[in-house]
């Protein structure tokens, strides 16, 4: 995939995002129900957890660093997830959805700067696998995913 490719597919998959938030008040952005006990502020505390794990794992290897865990199984997930709840469930709306856009735009910009090569070579840290698709993994399918979800719970909450 190339840089443009994949910008473009960040792109979208935020704006089904955005689409799935749109018209959202602070008290529906709280109230507890879209996964679990989970609240929208949750889920986007949650989508951007994972994303600042992909910035993190970048600027690691970037520096020359042994980046932290890029293969995850559904029990390291799950564990990570209430990890990451944990630990923001208190953080104030405000901050939460200043880091959902503030990460994203520093996605955007990590992307920017790589070449379509950098992109597209296997890489030894990821198990072979190309960047792109670490991106298209951890960022696009993540949030497509949770813009379906949202999307639905809000249309049967009606």
């Amino acid at each position: 995939m190339k840089r443009d490719e994949l910008l473009a597919a960040l792109e979208a998959a935020r704006a089904k995002l955005d689409a799935a938030l749109a018209g959202m008040g602070p008290e529906e952005l709280t109230a507890p129900g879209p996964v679990g006990d989970w609240s929208v502020k949750d889920l986007l505390a949650h989508v951007t957890g994972w994303d600042v794990d992909l910035l993190t794992n970048l600027g690691k290897v970037k520096r020359g660093q042994k980046p932290g865990r890029t293969k995850w199984d559904s029990a390291g997930i799950q564990a990570q997830n209430e990890a990451w709840h944990a630990e923001l469930k208190d953080r104030p709306l405000e901050r939460v959805l200043a880091d959902y856009d503030g990460v994203h735009q520093q996605l955007l910009r990590v992307v920017q700067g790589l070449s379509d090569a950098e992109l597209e070579a296997p890489a030894d840290w990821l198990q072979g696998r190309p960047l792109f698709k670490y991106f298209v993994d951890h960022v696009v399918t993540h949030e497509v995913e949770h813009a379906a979800e949202l999307a639905e719970w809000r249309h049967q909450s009606k």
